[in-house]
């Protein structure tokens, strides 16, 4: 045991000096990447998945069928319950729970201060965590406006607007998400980091940013999502192109229709279905190229392709053009390699008469979004990621550690990309709906008593009427958490 634990040590120095900084985030094969938590006095140990694509802190405080470690509440003297119920609906996964608060820490997070804030006790959960997960709950990263609802809670204060408040100033953060260090390695690896807008950058390397466009989810405008041609880049270096490109309207206007968000807790890279569908049979025309046989079934990402050796790929790489925050008619492109969405999912070891077989299976790291896009971690991998929440933008860079992904740009439009994409057109949002439809409920609700009160004053004149109470906010759907990789 004493051996094990020195080599781990030793692989934890070695990592930690080739990435250039402590690495603090770590993920199982096919699950987005977690951070180590302290909650409470004293302390209890936790693992959260790091979601820029929620905002609640949210934790199980009971015991799993595939998991005994939860938070136990009464051993807390410092936890705060307040008995209000909360819950959360995502797009895989729902919870319940109750509405605390209590003090948060992340070790690993030297200059960030012991807060106490919001989070939830969640007491009951559907297909929110996945088998046998190695975390035990959700750091939500976004804005207030997707935040968990209760009915005499409101919403629930996230804990970086309880940090912002401590601190009296706005605070940002830098994902750089490095991804597996080998070929025969299953587990991810990450640095995450909270920083004020003053605390300069160690990343040299250019910065493309992108506004985010509605401050409630990290909303951007993707204008493309595309296959590019064979002939893969050879370095990182950064091109700078001025010329006049002009993108495919009608595939931003698709891929914004109903909002397009930046989510480091969702795996894939998600399309709406139409453009999957033809970005997928791109990539299966390549494929037919090769002498590799693949069944249909891993494109449309029902099952794993498993072969006897790791994989080294040589499909082409995906573009990803992003609206630039420098100029309306202005985008970058992030260049993703094959390694990134060609996902390593398991590495499994059999025995038989000759010894042990390896067998290394892959997934498809794009999926089918219905009428939206999410621009999950597969594509961040190999890059450092900034979100600047208070400013309102997304910085991506290119990074130290990871796949040999690329940025170039910025190209220029001939037209103005936010209003030919139809970016800044209100959204018909269905996963507020419930909000949407409660405020609709109690608009109605007031023209109709209005419409009532004047037909029937006359024989009401000498009564009072009372004011009608506010409806209350019930729960506010957010976006995906991670898709489960091992169904």
């Amino acid at each position: 045991m004493r051996m094990l634990l020195n080599i781990f040590q030793i692989c934890f120095v070695c990592l930690s000096y080739s990435f250039g900084e402590e690495i603090n985030l770590y993920g199982d094969a096919g699950e987005a990447y977690a951070i180590e938590v302290y909650i409470g006095h004293p302390h209890q140990k936790f693992k959260l998945l790091v979601d820029t694509g929620s905002t609640t802190l949210a934790l199980a405080s009971y015991a799993r069928n595939d998991s005994d470690k939860y938070f136990h509440a009464n051993n807390s003297s410092s936890l705060y319950n307040s008995g209000n119920s909360i819950q959360a609906a995502y797009t895989q996964g729902t919870w319940t729970g109750f509405l605390a608060s209590d003090f948060i820490q992340f070790p690993s997070l030297t200059d960030i201060p012991e807060v106490r804030s919001d989070f939830a006790l969640i007491t009951d959960s559907h297909d929110f965590f996945t088998k046998a997960s190695g975390w035990q709950g959700l750091l939500g990263l976004a804005y207030m406006p997707v935040g968990a609802w209760g009915a005499k809670s409101g919403s629930v204060e996230s804990w970086l607007d309880a940090l912002d408040r401590n601190v009296n100033k706005p605070m940002s953060f830098h994902l750089k998400l490095c991804g597996p260090t080998s070929t025969t390695n299953t587990t991810h690896y990450g640095y995450f980091k909270v920083v004020d807008d003053r605390t300069p950058n160690s990343n040299t390397n250019k910065t493309f940013r992108t506004p985010v466009l509605r401050q409630r989810w990290y909303e951007v405008g993707v204008i493309s999502i595309r296959v590019m041609s064979s002939v893969t880049p050879k370095t990182k270096e950064v091109l700078v192109e001025d010329k006049v490109k002009d993108p495919d309207e009608d595939m931003c206007v698709k891929l914004n229709k109903v909002k397009s968000i930046v989510d480091s807790g969702t795996t894939q890279i998600k399309l709406p279905d139409e453009l999957f569908g033809q970005v997928v049979e791109e990539l299966k025309n390549e494929f037919r190229k090769s002498q590799v046989l693949i069944l249909d079934e891993f494109w449309n990402r029902r099952e794993a392709a498993c072969w006897p050796e790791p994989q080294v790929w040589t499909l082409p790489w995906l573009a990803i053009d992003l609206l630039s925050a420098d100029a309306d008619n202005q985008y970058f492109t992030l260049e993703i390699p094959p390694q990134n969405y060609m996902l390593v999912v398991g590495v499994h070891n059999s025995s038989d008469t000759t010894g042990t077989v390896s067998t290394y299976c892959y997934k498809l790291g794009l999926d089918a979004g219905g009428e939206e896009t999410v621009v999950g971690y597969t594509a961040m991998e190999g890059l450092q990621v900034t979100f600047n929440r208070s400013a309102g933008w997304i910085g991506f860079q290119t990074s130290d550690c990871g796949s040999n992904a690329r940025i170039t740009g910025p190209y220029n439009a001939s037209f103005s990309l936010k209003s030919n994409c139809q970016l800044l057109k209100p959204v018909a949002e269905t996963a507020t709906s419930i909000k949407a439809a409660q405020w609709a409920l109690c608009a109605i609700s007031t023209i109709a008593l209005g419409v009532i009160l004047y037909l029937l004053a006359p024989c009401i004149k000498t009564f009072f009427v009372r004011r009608m109470p506010r409806s209350q906010q019930i729960s506010l759907s957010q976006a995906a958490l991670v898709e489960e990789e091992s169904s």
